[in-house]
């Protein structure tokens, strides 16, 4: 898929514990069209290949807590990409993924996740003969994409979420509250493998943390995560001169 619209400024930001496949994934990502400003964070050591990339190290925080210390520290970007240390991304998936969310109007987005992924939700697994799905569900990982002006909506993350579970519930009730759309690339799926879900901290004091976060604020039902979208595109709208990108542009400047 060839990328049709304007150079974007693309914020990455992820916290690791390894070098790989983050170290990969960030190189995937410059390969793109795009201007990408990475701001890793190590949970260590910061190791050599990655010292350029890497704004914080030790860190000892939750995921978003640390989160949210990366994305002070960009500057105004068009996207945000959020990623975990432990996906591959496949190639092209920064001009894709991107040229997917605009002709689309996807403010807040995911890639798919391939059949033997770890997805958590049935909703993020890859479709067949599907380019992409609008959706009322984006997960808080292991991929995310975050336009300026959702990114104004939703950060910063909440300081006190440790492990985030809940939160995308929040966001799903925050973006459509605010009339954004959301959805998941088919066509840019990743593979998401390498690790079982929580198999880095404790289930059981997640899914408590989350249960405690969403009691205290509104949010949408889990069943928004359980079905296969709201629309599938086999094939994606022409870009058009009356697309309202201006104001998204001047949104990102503000970001």
């Amino acid at each position: 898929m060839l990328r049709t619209g304007p150079r974007r400024r693309v914020g990455v930001v992820g916290i690791y514990r390894d070098a790989e496949p983050i170290g990969t994934a960030v190189a995937e990502l410059r390969a793109s069209g795009h201007e990408v400003i990475v701001n890793l964070g190590a949970m260590g050591d910061i190791p050599d290949e990655l010292r350029a990339d890497t704004g914080a190290d030790h860190l000892t925080a939750g995921k978003f807590q640390n989160l949210n210390v990366l994305v002070h520290d960009l500057p105004a970007v068009d996207w945000l990409v959020i990623i975990d240390d432990d996906i591959v991304l496949p190639r092209g998936f920064l001009d894709v993924a991107i040229e997917v969310c605009e002709r689309l109007d996807l403010a807040l987005a995911q890639p798919a996740q391939t059949r033997f992924s770890n997805a958590n939700w049935i909703v993020a697994k890859r479709r067949l003969l599907s380019v992409a799905r609008t959706t009322r569900f984006v997960e808080i990982g292991p991929v995310t994409l975050v336009r300026a002006d959702a990114a104004r909506l939703l950060l910063p993350f909440p300081a006190d979420l440790r492990w985030g579970w809940g939160l995308d519930f929040r966001w799903a009730y925050l973006m459509e509250h605010a009339g954004l759309r959301m959805g998941v690339v088919d066509v840019a799926a990743v593979v998401h493998a390498s690790r079982k879900v929580a198999s880095t901290y404790s289930w059981d004091a997640a899914q408590e943390e989350g249960r405690a976060f969403l009691r205290g604020v509104e949010h949408l039902p889990n069943d928004v995560a359980k079905g296969r979208g709201l629309r599938t595109y086999r094939l994606l709208p022409r870009r058009t001169a009356a697309a309202p990108t201006s104001e998204r542009e001047g949104a990102a400047r503000s970001m």
